[in-house]
């Protein structure tokens, strides 16, 4: 959805502008030193702050940078996550 907006300013013609609404804009990568093999074990934030202990079983990298696949321990659960979600 865009929000059409008119400035008038004495100094410029009228001038129509197109601006996105409620567009989320992704924070800027950093770089990532971390080396992640499969079998690591690591902390991942997986939802709201709730902190688990995890096993890597695979290391995935693409375009958008590099992903996990952990086993979570204690839970039946394998998660698919970015590497912004390791807290250690």
């Amino acid at each position: 959805m865009l929000i059409r907006v008119r400035l008038s300013i004495p100094s410029l013609r009228a001038t129509q502008l197109f601006l996105p609404y409620n567009r989320a804009v992704p924070a800027p990568k950093k770089p990532d030193d971390r080396q992640f093999k499969v079998g690591h074990k690591i902390r991942v934030n997986l939802h709201h702050g709730k902190i688990e202990d995890a096993v890597v079983r695979a290391v995935i990298h693409d375009d958008d940078g590099t992903k996990l696949q952990v086993d979570v321990v204690g839970l039946d659960l394998t998660a698919l996550i970015d590497t912004r979600q390791v807290v250690e």
